[in-house]
C-alpha cells in the first residue's frame, strides 16, 4: 500500500470516531437535560434591580392581585 492510501483509510478512521463522539456527547446532554434553558427573557430586567426595588414591584404585583 501507499502512502496515500494509509492517510485516506486513517483519516476516514480518525473521522468517524470523531463523529460517533460528538454524537455520543448530544446523546448524554440530551439524558442530562443540559439543552434545556429557562426562559431568561423577563429575568434580565430584575437582574438589573436592586432587591429593594425588586421587592416592592413584588409586593404591587400582590397587592393588584389581591384587589377584586
Amino acid at each position: 500500500m501507499d502512502s496515500l492510501t494509509i492517510m485516506l483509510i486513517a483519516g476516514s478512521l480518525v473521522l468517524a470516531v470523531v463523529l460517533n463522539a460528538m454524537k455520543l456527547m448530544r446523546f448524554i446532554n440530551f439524558l442530562t437535560g443540559a439543552g434545556r434553558r429557562a426562559p431568561t427573557q423577563g429575568r434580565h430586567y430584575e437582574s438589573q434591580m436592586s432587591f429593594d426595588d425588586r421587592l416592592a414591584e413584588k409586593l404591587r404585583e400582590l397587592e393588584r392581585d389581591r384587589r377584586p
